[in-house]
């Protein structure tokens, strides 16, 4: 089996850490909102993924985590707290705001066919793994702490921006027009592991901490969470293109300081849905969900057809008539398979061998979820 490895950039065999088990991580949703179809495009091809390892004879382990606290409007460490911000919009707990989410965003999985993963973790139930991997970036000089808040000390790796050949000059994170500078950074791309009373005196959701009462920064609650259910390596670790940098960067930097040893063997982005004026985002008010698909009479495993049709790692532009075109060829096949009777045929096993290798073929050759550059 050949894999894509963000990482590499590069096609690679595919060679778990255990052949008798591959484990995977799916960074999961920020339960503040309802998920988008360019969300759940991801969560997709994720799962065509997982079910691809399965077909070939793999036993997976898949861990996905939810986050009911600590991500901020900005992966910069600035701006407002989305789950603060959501309870706000509705006048209901933070608590309350991730339980509707979380059910709201399996329900719209169960709907597009997605496996529910092996584990679902929220952040919030994993506090302790947390404090105990920032206690050991302190001991070991990896953190500091500043201002009220313990960073990630970024200029003690040789390397720390993975995904990109970036210069540290070309990337001004954290540093945005209209952003105030942290000037609690010793250095410009320094991310927070704990936030405590320096920042959102009315934080929802917080925790005692060797630092003072607060609550996790965003990047660590993957590492926390992945070695509490996978141990200290992932064979494959899956998510959107967006999360590349800095969460994903930030997150090989804090968990191989941490372990010290290689992390992740594997890593999949997935690319954006675009509409005709740019990325489909919440932050710009205007998504589509699965709901609304319904409501406009499309069959939810429509735009699951339609997702199949482009590369992962290409760019995919939804309109609503290539969505019809989805529609009317998904309808085509359900009624080809419908029409099927009992007996009709007998099983050729030359014929399924032979088409079982164009399909391994195909997988490994890039046209759904392996890819040629």
């Amino acid at each position: 089996m050949i894999l894509y490895n963000s990482a590499s950039r590069k096609r690679e065999e595919f060679v778990p850490y255990d052949p008798s088990l591959v484990k995977m991580y799916t960074c999961g949703p920020t339960v503040y909102h309802f998920a988008h179809i360019g969300n759940l495009r991801s969560y997709i091809m994720e799962d065509i993924l997982e079910k691809y390892l399965r077909y070939t004879g793999y036993n997976v382990k898949r861990v996905m985590n939810i986050t009911d606290v600590g991500h901020l409007t900005s992966d910069a460490d600035e701006g407002e707290d989305k789950m603060l911000k959501g309870a706000r919009r509705e006048h209901k707990s933070v608590l309350e705001i991730a339980q509707y989410y979380t059910d709201a965003f399996f329900d719209d999985c169960a709907k597009l066919n997605i496996k529910t993963p092996d584990v679902v973790e929220p952040a919030t139930h994993c506090i302790d793994d947390y404090i105990r991997i920032i206690q050991k970036l302190m001991d070991t000089g990896y953190a500091y702490f500043a201002g009220g808040n313990v960073y990630f000390d970024t200029s003690k790796l040789e390397k720390y921006y993975v995904f990109n050949d970036f210069k540290e000059e070309d990337l001004n994170v954290g540093v945005r027009e209209g952003v105030e500078e942290d000037t609690n950074k010793r250095n410009r791309n320094d991310f927070v592991l704990w936030f405590t009373k320096s920042k959102f005196e009315d934080q929802a959701l917080k925790w005692d901490s060797p630092w003072g009462v607060g609550y996790p920064g965003w990047h660590i609650e993957c590492s926390g969470i992945s070695m509490k259910h996978l141990g200290e390596n992932i064979d494959i670790h899956c998510g959107g293109i967006d999360n590349a940098f800095p969460h994903h960067t930030n997150e090989i930097a804090q968990s191989e300081a941490y372990l010290g040893h290689p992390w992740v063997k594997y890593w999949m982005h997935v690319l954006h849905l675009n509409t005709t004026s740019g990325k489909m985002s919440k932050s710009s008010g205007e998504f589509l969900t699965v709901s609304l698909l319904e409501q406009k009479g499309y069959d939810p495993l429509a735009y699951r057809f339609f997702c199949l049709q482009s590369h992962y790692r290409k760019s995919l532009v939804f309109s609503w008539e290539n969505l019809d075109n989805a529609q009317g060829a998904y309808n085509k096949l359900i009624a080809r398979v419908a029409a099927l009777k009992p007996g009709d045929g007998a099983f050729d096993e030359a014929a399924f061998s032979e088409l079982d290798q164009k399909f391994r073929a195909a997988m490994d050759n890039g046209l759904l979820i392996p890819c040629l550059d």
